[in-house]
């Protein structure tokens, strides 16, 4: 068996060489971790941890809970963990900071609270004038932002609008989580396209920049596929993911490793099991070599460990 680093060790090399710095500046990296079961909660705590520490929004996914073979549901499982109106509120106050407004008084985790009121009672201004003078500001910083998607901004424009008018965005919410996809529940704010198999790649791409747009470092992705490594259907309840599932899935993670660049202050770990690297097994990478050659080591040494490694595993 490869050598193994201890679970700290690797954090701490994913801190000082990726969240501190290449992440934190606008980078974008997919990592592997090969982890025992009994390991898990430890790594998974370390790392929200560390990225609470650092201001980033770490998002959980698992593939007994989501189907991680299809992209609009891991963009569904991963809208549904991330405030939208708090990223709106801060997108908004950002704006309000750079035209002189006085924000200090606040609170930014208040949703019940109108931003715009806010911004006026601390301003000592109307409500009504702060968002006029803010809305030319919101166009051209959201709406007319050309690294988002056309529907993606629509929404957020309308999010970072709406708290003002008292217009309900509900419907935009439902729409983002795939708690209600119909389109038209959401053609009232304009938007035109489902978010689906053939878009869902430019939808997460469009949140993962404007995670790190309103204010944030960036944006932590956990996600344990182990269930995808499953051979044979224990019939336990549980997901299960035939054998073209499981390559629908490895084709994903290949795609986001080879379209990476077009990811914003991004970090995708991969949490597996040795079933996943074993070539005996029969849901291994192997059914998929154009995933295992982006990841596997091509020299390795015999003693020495690359802490940074595409995969890594570890004790």
């Amino acid at each position: 068996m490869s050598n193994t680093l201890p679970i700290q060790e690797w954090l701490r090399f994913i801190d000082s060489e990726y969240l501190s710095t290449f992440i934190k500046d606008g980078g974008a990296s997919v990592k592997f971790a090969v982890t025992p079961e009994q390991k898990k909660p430890e790594l998974y705590s370390a790392l929200k941890a560390q990225c609470q520490e650092l201001d980033y929004i770490f998002v959980e996914l698992d593939a007994i809970s989501s189907r991680v073979h299809m992209p609009q549901d891991i963009f569904f499982a991963l809208a549904r963990q991330i405030d939208w109106r708090l990223l709106a509120r801060r997108m908004v106050l950002r704006l309000a900071e750079e035209r002189g407004f006085n924000v200090n008084e606040i609170d930014l985790t208040d949703n019940s609270e109108n931003i715009f009121h806010a911004l006026g009672h601390a301003n000592s201004l109307e409500a009504r004038f702060i968002l006029q003078d803010l809305r030319r500001a919101i166009e051209a910083r959201v709406y007319k932002n050309q690294q988002m998607a056309r529907d993606f901004k629509v929404a957020m424009t309308h999010l970072c609008t709406n708290m003002g008018s008292g217009e309900s965005t509900q419907p935009l919410l439902d729409w983002l989580t795939g708690a209600n996809t119909r389109i038209g529940n959401v053609r009232t704010f304009y938007i035109r396209t489902s978010i689906n198999r053939t878009t869902a790649r430019h939808f997460i791409e469009s949140a993962m920049y404007w995670v790190r747009h309103v204010g944030f470092a960036g944006t932590v992705v956990l996600l344990d596929n182990t269930r995808v490594t499953v051979g044979r259907n224990p019939k336990d309840g549980e997901r299960y993911y035939t054998r073209a599932m499981t390559i629908d899935h490895y084709e994903l993670l290949r795609e986001f490793i080879d379209d990476v660049d077009r990811l914003t202050g991004t970090m995708i770990a991969i949490v597996t099991n040795y079933d996943f690297v074993d070539d005996y097994s029969i849901r291994s990478w192997k059914i998929y070599p154009a995933l295992q050659t982006r990841i596997m080591d091509d020299v390795r040494d015999r003693n020495l460990i690359n802490p940074v490694a595409a995969l890594m595993r570890l004790s």
